[in-house]
């Protein structure tokens, strides 16, 4: 019934700042923009909303559309979210070097989250968060021996 699954979207708080971070941080590349999108008050449930639109892949097939509004009346702190908000909870990636991807996140404005550092089944793993709070979990898969 539902045949593809091409995108998410995160509404960032600023886009430029989001866009780099997934882009220069994270090895997303730049594929549509849209700016100035207007008549989105039943979709979003926003009057007067007003959106501009980065949409970001990944080489290794995620898409997501980092979006925000013009007005500046996005909500939240842009602190880590906690696990047990409803909604969305993380994204994840595989990486090669844990230690490295922490810095780099930290690097392009994200903010690691050591506590959640661990050793699980099949690697090390620790969480991370975008400059608006969206957690990250960052995965270093163990080569079997």
């Amino acid at each position: 019934m539902f045949r593809l699954f091409p995108h998410f979207g995160i509404h960032v708080g600023d886009l430029a700042r989001a866009t780099r971070f997934y882009v220069e941080g994270l090895g997303f590349e730049r594929v549509d923009r849209a700016d100035r999108v207007e008549g989105l008050e039943d979709l979003l449930g926003l009057p007067d909303a007003v959106t501009h639109t980065q949409f970001v892949r990944h080489p290794g097939g995620m898409t997501v559309e980092l979006w925000a509004l013009e007005s500046g009346r996005s909500t939240g702190d842009g602190q880590a979210k906690p696990s047990n908000e409803r909604g969305l909870s993380h994204l994840c990636m595989v990486v090669d070097d844990l230690d490295a991807a922490a810095a780099r996140i930290v690097d392009y404005g994200g903010t690691r989250l050591d506590a959640t550092r661990t050793h699980n089944g099949y690697g090390r793993l620790m969480f991370c968060a975008d400059p608006d709070g969206v957690r990250i979990e960052i995965v270093e898969v163990r080569q079997p021996a």
